[in-house]
C-alpha cells in the first residue's frame, strides 16, 4: 500500500468515526426527546385522571344530593297518601257505625 492509499484509509476512518459519532449523538438526542414526551404524556395522563376523578365526585356529589331531594319529595308523597287513606279509612269506619246505629233504631222501632 502506498502513501496515497494510507490517506484515503484514514480519510474513510475519520469519515467513518464522524458518521458514527453523529449517529451516536442523534440516538441519543431522540432517546432523549423520546424520555421528555414520554414524560409529558404521562403528567398528562395523570392530570386527566386527576380531572375525571374530580368530575366523578362532583357527579356523585350531584347524584347524593338529588337522591336526597327526591327521598323528601316521596316521603311527603307518602305521608300525604298515608292521610288520605286513613281519612277513608276512618269515613268507612264512621259510614259502618252510622249504618249500625240505623238498623239498631230500625230493629228497636220494630
Amino acid at each position: 500500500m502506498d502513501e496515497k492509499d494510507a490517506n484515503r484509509a484514514g480519510d474513510a476512518a475519520q469519515e467513518l468515526d464522524r458518521l458514527a459519532r453523529e449517529s451516536y449523538r442523534t440516538a441519543v438526542d431522540r432517546a432523549f426527546d423520546l424520555q421528555k414526551s414520554n414524560m409529558r404524556l404521562s403528567r398528562r395522563f395523570f392530570e386527566n385522571w386527576i380531572e375525571t376523578l374530580e368530575d366523578h365526585a362532583e357527579l356523585n356529589r350531584r347524584t347524593m344530593r338529588d337522591l336526597g331531594t327526591l327521598i323528601r319529595e316521596q316521603r311527603e308523597v307518602f305521608r300525604e297518601v298515608s292521610r288520605e287513606s286513613l281519612g277513608a279509612y276512618d269515613g268507612f269506619v264512621d259510614s259502618l257505625s252510622s249504618y249500625y246505629e240505623e238498623v239498631s233504631q230500625e230493629t228497636e222501632k220494630d
